[in-house]
């Protein structure tokens, strides 16, 4: 690497590697929470079977809610998920098309009856999961802590092209015992190396996350305008059934499920037609939507339409960022790969504090080291390296996509770098008691 620019590069490293060190702590602590929340909540069996549900008739509870608030317009509908027999409507009031201005009437889905609104949750596992998504500054909360991911990332791939220049002096996997500069600076490297890729994944899902209601306005201005205009006109006639819209939908995509309908003529749908939202009956497929327009008055399927990319990603980021699709054995490794990942912010800011003391003590030539590996293939700079991060690129993609026995192969498989992190601090452990 050219000298002046990495100079720059390493500098640039340094101060917003720093910077979003600070938020790791946070960042870190907080998800390892997170990634048990089902655990230690007691849902352990949440999430890992999905099957398809069908929505009750619907048709005489929305009429008789309408006669309870005649001058209110229905925006939306959705089954709550917590509670598969309590349905929402929201209303607008006044005839509003507008979200912000409704209220939301909850009842029964097989008695029609009005019921209370679900309780929220607003207990400690709460306040961790406010304090990770957006350090409890809300909605702009979020906004920061995904641009902390984009920066986590850049000094992944930053960092990535500085181990180059200083690896010559070492194996991988080699720390040095002469100083604790010296230590500091190698572990840093061999935490930050051999968990690249994961870490890398953690820091763009985290900032998908973060920008995700940024995202959406994105769609409503962008896909939602394409619509409009598509569906320029209102037709005056009475609306499809609810119970027919649902069919149609249903009938469009019969491996999917039933999970959000916006009515006609509202801030995020385009006039004369419902939009309505099924989402997947697989680990996967299940986090995604697709939009089956219908048609408002007949009942009949318009068309069906995708996603934009950046909102697909937006929502499989969630169950790649805490690894909630794959089992317990697959929290657990992502819970030992973020507690050793906390190596990256306190070394990095060890580094950084020793360097700016006048009287650093330089690493020492004859420094002794732990060296767990040797031969030819630890002595190169980047092959190792690379090998764990494609190994773990493909085992992450394969664990998430394949089902059955294929996935507890690749889950399997995230056990290597794993293993590799865990044999290093065992060896590192066993030769300082020597």
């Amino acid at each position: 690497m050219n000298g002046r620019f990495f100079k720059f590069l390493y500098k640039i490293h340094i101060y917003v590697g720093i910077f979003v060190a600070v938020h790791l702590f946070i960042l870190i602590l907080t998800g390892t929470i997170l990634i048990l929340k089902d655990e230690i909540e007691g849902n352990a069996g949440h999430g890992e079977e999905h099957h398809a549900e069908v929505v009750p008739a619907m048709d005489a509870h929305l009429e008789k809610i309408l006669l309870k608030y005649p001058g209110d317009r229905p925006q939306s509908f959705n089954v709550e998920e917590a509670d598969h027999d309590v349905a929402q409507l929201r209303m607008g009031n006044n005839g509003s098309k507008l979200f912000r201005e409704s209220h939301r009437v909850y009842f029964n889905v097989h008695t029609g009856e009005e019921v209370a609104a679900p309780k929220k949750s607003d207990g400690v596992m709460d306040f961790i999961l406010r304090l990770h998504r957006e350090f409890l500054l809300g909605s702009n909360g979020k906004l920061y802590v995904g641009l902390i991911g984009v920066l986590y990332a850049f000094t992944l791939i930053s960092g990535f092209f500085i181990y180059g220049n200083f690896a010559r002096k070492t194996n991988f996997g080699e720390v040095r015992r002469g100083s604790t500069r010296a230590t500091m600076g190698d572990l840093h490297r061999f935490v930050g190396m051999t968990a690249f890729a994961w870490s890398l994944m953690i820091g763009v899902t985290g900032s998908f996350l973060g920008f995700s209601s940024t995202l959406i306005k994105v769609f409503q201005y962008s896909e939602l305008q394409k619509l409009n205009i598509q569906y320029p006109t209102a037709p005056q006639a009475p609306l499809a059934s609810l119970d027919k819209v649902i069919a149609s939908a249903q009938k469009a995509l019969p491996e999917s499920t039933f999970d959000f309908m916006v009515f006609p003529d509202t801030q995020f749908s385009p006039p004369g037609h419902f939009m309505v939202l099924m989402h997947g009956n697989t680990p996967m497929t299940e986090r995604l939507v697709e939009l089956v327009i219908i048609d408002g008055v007949t009942g009949e399927l318009t068309e069906v339409r995708e996603l934009p990319w950046y909102l697909k990603v937006a929502m499989l980021s969630e169950p790649l960022h805490f690894g909630n699709y794959g089992g317990l054995f697959l929290k657990i490794l992502w819970v030992i790969l973020s507690v050793a990942s906390l190596v990256m912010p306190v070394s990095g800011i060890y580094i950084w504090w020793n360097r700016r003391r006048k009287k650093a003590p330089a690493p020492s030539a004859k420094a002794t080291s732990v060296q767990p590996w040797k031969g030819v293939l630890f002595k190169k700079i980047y092959t190792v390296p690379v090998i764990l991060s494609v190994f773990s690129t493909a085992a992450v993609i394969g664990s998430f996509l394949a089902q059955g026995a294929l996935n507890t192969v690749f889950v399997a498989a995230l056990v290597v770098p794993v293993s590799i992190v865990v044999y290093f601090l065992i060896s590192w452990l066993k030769k300082g008691s020597q």
